[in-house]
């Protein structure tokens, strides 16, 4: 129940959680269900639902699948970060869209249902993180899920035969569902990964699936988004024991110095402008996301202590790790590539045409179905080795592994065998490096500084989007305050392809959309270019014929969006290799404190990270009941 901010002046919790976001309303609901123990969730946005209704009814914008973009950048939803300027990336800044509402990014990501791979996970238990590895991450993938098979006629639409229903959940809170009526290019992206011989073998969830296929998506059996307000908080949202305050925005953790550790008792924070201040008898769970959480400790004097003395804060608990390891790849950068559809072929930019959007409204209100049900369907992973000529196959693999090694040499300590494992990865044919997702829609060259227009652009025609994602980039950033005051975002660095390796994959997997758009069926609705030695690029891209590797270089760099997934900067390593908590996700030097969410991720994972933060917060609520 939403709770009057006077009240909590004068009371203490048992928990006090900093995060009413996908990771935080998972420990809402699962540490309330004891009636015993009092939980606080302070929120800094607002709640878009009526948690009264028996349906809850939420924002239109964060409902409908296809209205995704029109979040971003909206101060209503979006925290509207900006990255600093990157010079691999011609000086460009990125836009950074963090959800700022009830369900934090859960309301306005792209809905995409991803799965991290065996290795994936269990390189966080190889990096020193006890129990944290792929077999112990599964039952709570599945605890989180009720997944909705999709009908005999949108199973054959999508190919979706892959799909083990054994490996899903079927009565979690988040609901996940293959979108219905999507359209002859949507059908068509599976159906060419086989003809390419890169059709998946499994469903993605056995662990080590490679090739192209269609997703679920977070949302119901209507295709209405399925996120973590309506799915945690609401069915917990009657207990007189879980209180949520939104509009709260936390200044600092306030804690006993004179123990050993320091403890946590209580977070000062702000409503319409006033101070306040709630204690704590347990524990405090800071679950901002990967940029607030860092911020959060350094004004609360955790970090590293040169960073903190800048800016007049007492270093409590030294740690140099605090706002580190942020990974080019944890935020997966993309970059979007259009080829032209021939005329009649459905693609967004029909929405435009008199009559079609209302169109689309109708299917969607009264089917479940159409352009706005789905966005982005199609998905697709491949390994490094897969993209390159097989001509270029060796030569091509000598001269990454020298770049990795060269660079790995230069390093030392947590990140050198992070770079190991990361190494591990990219030359394993088997595991993937490269991610494509595909909608029926071109893409904004610009958008790199605008994600609200990243579908938008003033091309001719109608265009089937491709877009090539690094998966494990080599690069590394940070986050840290440039102010005391907590109103002040932080700094965003995430030095997007300052490693040459990365520039490598990302340019390698874009050239590779060639080899897609030239494979039947998809082929067979794509306008041939002029030449006639392959499919017509958008304009914008200002291609002329067909991708060279110089060309795909130039692209990347000037066209480079956020996936925004950023993970790591509160990262779960031993300290000495740069952790900031440990495997129980204590946060080092301190006694009640916690980070739970994607800050605490050690390496990033393949594909889309929603899933997996909603399967992490779900172990760390057992952790936190058995007081490990």
């Amino acid at each position: 129940m939403q709770y009057p901010v006077e009240d909590t002046d004068s009371k203490v919790f048992d928990y006090v959680i900093i995060g009413g976001g996908t990771a935080g309303l998972v420990l809402a609901n699962r540490l309330s269900d004891n009636p015993a123990v009092q939980v606080l969730v302070l929120e800094a946005g607002d709640e878009r639902l009526d948690a009264s209704s028996p349906l809850p009814q939420t924002d239109p914008n964060i409902n409908i699948p296809g209205l995704m973009t029109e979040l971003y950048g909206d101060e209503k939803y979006d925290w509207k970060f900006k990255t600093a300027p990157q010079p691999s990336l011609k000086n460009r800044t990125i836009a950074w869209p963090r959800g700022k509402v009830l369900g934090g990014s859960s309301a306005i990501n792209f809905l995409m249902v991803s799965h991290a791979s065996r290795a994936d996970l269990d390189n966080w238990e190889k990096l020193g993180n006890p129990g944290w590895n792929f077999d112990t991450l599964q039952p709570y993938y599945r605890r989180s899920e009720a997944f909705n098979a999709p009908s005999t006629e949108t199973a054959e639409e999508l190919g979706t035969a892959i799909v083990d229903t054994s490996l899903h959940g079927n009565s979690g809170p988040v609901q996940t569902s293959f979108p219905k009526g999507q359209g002859p290019l949507d059908e068509a992206w599976s159906r060419t990964f086989k003809t390419l011989g890169l059709g998946p073998q499994a469903d993605p969830r056995a662990g080590s699936t490679l090739g192209g296929y269609s997703l679920p998506k977070f949302m119901d059996k209507t295709a209405k988004r399925s996120y973590a307000a309506p799915a945690y908080y609401v069915p917990a949202s009657r207990r007189a024991n879980l209180k949520v305050l939104t509009g709260a925005f936390v200044k600092k953790i306030a804690f006993d110095t004179n123990t050993s550790p320091v403890t946590a008792t209580g977070v000062w924070y702000y409503v319409d402008g006033n101070k306040h201040f709630v204690g704590v008898l347990r524990e405090i769970i800071l679950s901002a996301g990967t940029v607030k959480s860092p911020q959060i400790l350094e004004l609360s004097g955790i970090g590293n202590k040169t960073q903190l003395d800048k800016f007049g804060i007492e270093a409590i608990v030294e740690n140099d790790g605090v706002g580190e390891n942020l990974q080019a790849s944890g935020d997966h950068p993309l970059v979007g590539f259009g080829y032209e559809a021939l005329e009649g072929v459905p693609t967004r930019e029909m929405i435009k045409q008199p009559g079609v959007l209302d169109w689309a409204l109708q299917e969607y209100t009264q089917k479940g179905a159409g352009p706005l049900a789905g966005g982005a369907t199609g998905t697709g992973f491949l390994s490094y080795s897969s993209v390159l000529p097989a001509e270029q196959k060796d030569s091509s693999k000598a001269q990454l592994t020298k770049l990795v090694d060269e660079y790995s040499n230069s390093t030392t300590g947590g990140l050198r065998k992070q770079l190991e494992v990361q190494k591990e990865v990219l030359l394993n044919d088997h595991e993937a490096d490269i991610q494509y997702n595909f909608g029926a829609s071109g893409a904004n060259y610009a958008a790199g500084e605008s994600t609200a227009a990243f579908f938008d652009h003033n091309d001719p025609g109608g265009y089937a989007g491709i877009m090539t994602v690094l998966t494990h980039a080599f690069s590394r950033g940070s986050i840290h305050i440039q102010s005391p005051d907590a109103s002040t975002a932080p700094i965003i660095d995430p030095r997007y392809m300052s490693n040459p390796v990365d520039i490598e994959v990302l340019s390698s997997g874009l050239l590779f959309t060639q080899n897609i758009s030239e494979a039947a069926p998809l082929s067979n609705l794509l306008k041939d270019n002029e030449a006639g030695d392959g499919k017509k690029a958008q304009p914008s891209f200002k291609v002329d014929g067909r991708l060279t590797k110089e060309s795909a270089v130039r692209i990347v760099r000037e066209a480079v969006s956020s996936s925004f997934h950023p993970v790591g900067t509160c990262a779960m390593l031993p300290r000495e290799d740069g952790g900031v908590v440990d495997s129980s996700l204590r946060v080092y030097g301190t006694r009640n404190l916690r980070v739970v969410d994607a800050s605490v991720f050690p390496l990033n994972v393949r594909g889309n990270i929603a899933s997996l933060v909603y399967a992490v917060a779900e172990r760390a609520s057992d952790l936190i009941k058995s007081g490990q």
